[in-house]
C-alpha cells in the first residue's frame, strides 16, 4: 500500500474529519510543513515564542531556495493546550495538508495523545518545546516516531537540583509545581535529587494551571524560611508566583523549570524576578557558535534578543527540513529514518559548542543545561 493510499484509508476510517480536498493531490508547487503549538489558552505564552524559531527557519529555508526547489509553507494549527484538540490538529495537518513531518506541540500531556495518532500514520514528530520525559519515554525504544532535540524534564531536573544544592547552597528546599504530567516530573526528580545531595524538602505543594492567588501558600511558606524555593510549571503561573512572593515578603533563592526562560516572565514578574534562577539550554551569548549566530539573525529579524524557546523551534524545524533534504523527497517514513540514524552531525543552537542532531534510541539528544539568573532584568550564564 502506497503512503498516499495508506493515509486516505486511515482518514475515511478515523474521526470523520476526511473532506474531498484530502482525497486531491496537493496543486501547487508550495510544500506544506505542519506545526501544533497552544498559541491560545494557557501556554499561549511560550507557544507564540516557539512559533518565532519555527517561522524563522522556514524563512530561511525558503530564502536559500527552499527545498526541492519548491518553497516551503509552514501550516500552524492551535491545539489551546488540550489533548483532544491536539489530536484533531494531528489529523487536519495529516490528512487534510499532508505534511512530511510535524513540529509540536509544547505540552506533553499534548504530546502523548498526538503522537500516537501520527505513528499510525507514519509521520514524525519533532516537539514544540515539550520536555516531558513521558513524551519520549511512549516511544518503543530504536523506533521513535516523537523526537526532541534537547534533555527530557529528567536530565532538566538533575541539572536544576545540582544547582540548588551546589552553586546557591541550599539545603532546606520548598517545591512548588503544577499538577500536570510535566509539573510533576519535574517536581519528583528534583525531590529525589536534593536529597541524594544532602538537602531536605521542607514542603511540596501543587496547584492548578491558571490558579490566580499563591498567597496563602506563601505566608506559610514565609514562616518555614525555606533556602530555595523550586517552582515546576509554566511561565504566567511562575511569574505570579515570584510577584506574589515580593508582596507577602517570602524572601530567598528562586529556581524555576525551563518553560520560565522567556522575557515575557521577566516581564510579567517585573521587579520581583532579580536574583530568579532557572535552567536554560540557550542563551544569545551562548559559547556554542552556531547558537550564537542564530542569535544574531534572530535579532536582526525580530528586533530582541533570542531565548530557548525562539531556540528549540528553530531547532527541531531546522533539523526536520535538513532531514527531508537529505532524504530527497518529502517521504515520511524515509524522513523517521533519516532523524533516527542519520543527523548526527547536523549541528543545532542549544548546549555546549559542537552540539549536534545526536539522537538516542529513545528520540532525545542529551547535552547539560545553563542555569541562567536574572540580573538587571536579562538572563545571564
Amino acid at each position: 500500500m502506497t503512503e498516499f493510499s495508506r493515509r486516505r484509508m486511515l482518514g475515511l476510517i478515523g474521526a470523520g474529519l476526511a473532506t474531498p480536498t484530502i482525497l486531491r493531490a496537493q496543486d501547487t508547487s508550495v510544500l506544506r510543513v505542519g506545526g501544533m503549538l497552544p498559541l491560545s489558552g494557557p501556554g499561549s505564552i511560550e507557544g507564540h515564542q516557539v512559533l518565532k524559531g519555527l517561522e524563522m527557519a522556514v524563512a530561511e529555508a525558503n530564502a536559500a531556495g527552499g527545498v526541492f526547489g519548491r518553497q516551503l509553507e509552514l501550516v500552524m494549527e492551535d491545539d489551546e493546550a488540550n489533548s483532544t484538540k491536539g489530536v484533531t490538529a494531528v489529523r487536519k495537518l495529516i490528512e487534510r495538508d499532508e505534511v512530511p513531518f510535524i513540529i509540536g506541540t509544547y505540552p506533553t500531556q499534548v504530546v502523548i495523545a498526538a503522537m500516537q495518532v501520527a505513528r499510525e500514520y507514519g509521520v514524525p514528530m519533532l516537539s514544540g518545546g515539550s520536555t516531558g520525559a513521558a513524551g519520549t519515554e511512549a516511544n518503543e525504544v530504536g523506533d521513535p516516531w516523537f523526537f526532541r532535540a534537547w534533555p527530557d524534564s529528567n536530565g532538566q531536573g538533575e541539572d536544576t537540583a545540582q544547582a540548588i544544592v551546589h552553586r546557591f547552597g541550599a539545603k532546606r528546599v520548598a517545591i512548588l509545581h503544577d499538577s500536570t504530567n510535566y509539573g510533576n516530573t519535574l517536581a519528583d526528580q528534583v525531590t529525589k535529587l536534593v536529597e541524594a545531595e544532602g538537602g531536605e524538602i521542607l514542603s511540596r505543594d501543587s496547584f492548578n494551571v491558571g490558579e490566580a492567588d499563591f498567597s496563602p501558600v506563601l505566608i506559610r511558606l514565609r514562616s518555614e524560611k525555606p533556602d530555595a524555593v523550586y517552582i515546576g510549571g509554566w511561565a504566567g503561573d511562575g511569574a505570579n508566583i515570584v510577584r506574589q512572593s515580593a508582596e507577602v515578603g517570602l524572601r530567598t533563592q528562586f529556581v524555576g523549570s525551563g518553560s520560565m526562560v522567556s522575557d515575557d516572565f521577566i516581564d510579567l514578574a517585573g521587579p520581583a524576578s532579580e536574583g530568579f534562577a532557572v535552567a536554560t539550554l540557550y542563551e544569545s551569548s551562548t559559547p556554542n557558535r552556531f547558537g550564537y549566530d542564530f542569535g544574531q539573525r534572530f535579532k536582526a529579524a525580530n528586533g530582541y534578543e533570542a531565548g530557548t524557546l525562539n531556540a528549540l523551534g528553530f531547532d527541531s524545524t531546522n533539523i526536520a527540513i535538513e532531514a527531508m533534504r537529505r532524504v530527497g523527497r518529502p517521504d515520511s517514513r524515509a524522513i523517521q529514518k533519516m532523524l533516527k540514524d542519520g543527523m548526527a552531525d547536523f549541528p543545532i543552537t542549544m548546549g555546549p559548542d559542537g552540539t549536534t542532531a545526536d539522537f538516542d534510541d529513545t528520540g532525545s539528544v542529551r547535552f547539560p543545561m545553563f542555569i541562567a539568573v536574572i540580573k538587571n532584568g536579562k538572563r545571564v550564564i
